[in-house]
């Protein structure tokens, strides 16, 4: 946040990331908001579910401290919901402000896109303003990731690079942040035999 006292008083240059399977993710990130808002600084996030739940847990067990990690799956789907739809009402509130608010919504969950994406829609967040970014990574729900592109929303598409030794350590954090990337990736699957059998048999 030191850094945003520099960088951000024109626009939203540097951007913290939520990890919202931490039990304190909320309470972080509206420190940070009200941080930025006392100080008249543009803000930006990037919300993301997290990939290190085992390792925090593992860690908290050997310091004999209480686990910061949310009691299951449902509770950390609640908290990245919920931060998403905080951050978009403050956009909604904020919108003649001139105040920037920003944030990138990170992840592969079908229903954390489809509950963004109306809730900009009811709240009137154009799209077309980028002040909500959906992202994902490269190879991993692609259908959603162009479907919103040809709708208008920024979209954006992470990719690894490096050799697979460097590359494959983040691809598989990536791939354990969503219990249900697997059932997207069966969903990919059926779409793409369809359009090839679209492409073929007409």
């Amino acid at each position: 946040m030191a850094l945003s006292l520099v960088c951000n008083r024109t626009k939203a240059v540097v951007w913290n990331t939520t990890q919202c399977y931490l039990k304190k993710s909320f309470e972080a990130l509206q420190w940070e908001f009200n941080f930025a808002e006392k100080n008249n600084l543009h803000y930006g996030a990037k919300l993301v579910r997290g990939a290190y739940m085992v390792a925090e847990e593992n860690e908290a067990k050997t310091q004999g401290n209480p686990c910061p990690v949310h009691d299951g799956i449902q509770a950390t789907h609640n908290s990245y919901n919920s931060t998403a739809n905080w951050l978009l009402q403050k956009i909604r509130d904020n919108s003649n402000q001139g105040r920037q608010i920003r944030f990138v919504l990170a992840s592969h969950n079908q229903d954390s896109i489809k509950q963004a994406v109306e809730r900009m829609r009811s709240y009137g967040i154009p799209s077309e303003d980028r002040k909500v970014i959906l992202a994902q990574v490269y190879g991993m729900c692609d259908h959603i990731t162009y479907t919103l592109g040809q709708k208008g929303y920024p979209v954006y598409k992470s990719v690894a690079v490096g050799t697979i030794s460097e590359s494959l350590p983040y691809l598989s954090r990536r791939s354990h942040e969503n219990s249900s990337l697997i059932a997207n990736s069966r969903q990919e699957r059926q779409l793409l035999n369809s359009e090839l059998k679209y492409r073929i048999m007409g």
